[in-house]
């Protein structure tokens, strides 16, 4: 498969953290959120939330009608810094979190490349980076990447079944229960690991 061998040759980023999942509503953002709450007292860290865009989908990979965000888009990508801790979008649950920052990536799902590289330009380079999304995995090989699989639903979103096989760790939600607990993804001199 091409994909698996454009990944494979990838630098590795030991200080990204990445959590996809096999579909919507999967607990995703509060796992995240459980991961940036118990580490970020001792650690800088950063929520990053890409959301890719298709422009040739009619309808919304979200599965709403149409929220104007992928609309926006006129360049190759747009990064956004989340400034508000009190609506209930992903990265302000992030920042609500303990994240010193917090951004999203709304990227033309053809320059997924480009918009990873600009904005880890604009991110320290010490701090420990926490992304949501399947699709950054195909240009990115992090310290660790997690999969969020719901318990009763077997279908995975193309997106994730792009890049499932090089996750580290699938763990199965249920009921917003996980059978692999947030406080078993630990730092360690500036990387992700996974305590078993």
């Amino acid at each position: 498969m091409i994909i698996s061998k454009a990944v494979t040759e990838l630098t590795v980023k030991s200080n990204l953290l990445i959590i996809g999942s096999t579909g919507r509503n999967a607990g995703k953002t509060e796992f995240a959120c459980r991961i940036i709450e118990k580490h970020a007292t001792a650690n800088e860290i950063i929520g990053v939330k890409v959301v890719p865009v298709d422009r040739n989908e009619d309808s919304c990979h979200r599965g709403i009608e149409t929220c104007g965000l992928c609309d926006s888009l006129t360049g190759d990508y747009q990064i956004i810094e989340e400034k508000r801790m009190d609506s209930a979008k992903d990265t302000s649950r992030m920042l609500k979190s303990g994240a010193k920052k917090a951004y999203l990536l709304l990227v033309d799902r053809n320059s997924l490349e480009k918009g990873i590289q600009a904005i880890l330009k604009i991110l320290p380079n010490n701090a420990l980076i926490v992304i949501e999304s399947n699709s950054i995995r195909k240009v990115i090989e992090p310290g660790l990447f997690i999969v969020i699989r719901e318990f009763r639903n077997n279908t995975v979103k193309l997106s994730c079944a792009e890049v499932i096989e090089f996750a580290n760790k699938i763990v199965e939600f249920n009921n917003m229960n996980w059978d692999f607990h947030p406080d078993n993804v630990l730092i360690q001199n500036e990387s992700w690991l996974i305590k078993e």
